[in-house]
């Protein structure tokens, strides 16, 4: 099946998947991580921008999650997202 959808919109949704997977204890952050991270090079720089905020967030308030279990993840997951920053040069 094919779905089209604009680059702009699917980066938001991107955003929003990995927002609504903060603090969730189960599989659905690595498999979303998953997904969207295939896709990070297609994404917008404010995309990136918001992501790496976002994660920033969550860890100033701690609310990613298990410490063993979920952090390790999230923590994978923002180094992913800051070196697209990085590679594009973001500020």
């Amino acid at each position: 099946m094919k779905v089209d959808i604009t680059k702009e919109d699917f980066g938001t949704l991107c955003v929003c998947a990995i927002r609504y997977c903060f603090g969730r204890q189960s599989y659905m952050p690595s498999l979303v991580q998953g997904i969207c991270g295939a896709y990070l090079k297609e994404l917008s720089d404010k995309d990136i921008i918001v992501m790496v905020e976002d994660c920033e967030f969550q860890e100033r308030m701690q609310l990613y999650g298990d410490k063993v279990i979920d952090k390790p993840g999230w923590l994978a997951w923002r180094d992913k997202v800051l070196a697209e920053k990085k590679r594009r040069r973001l500020k």
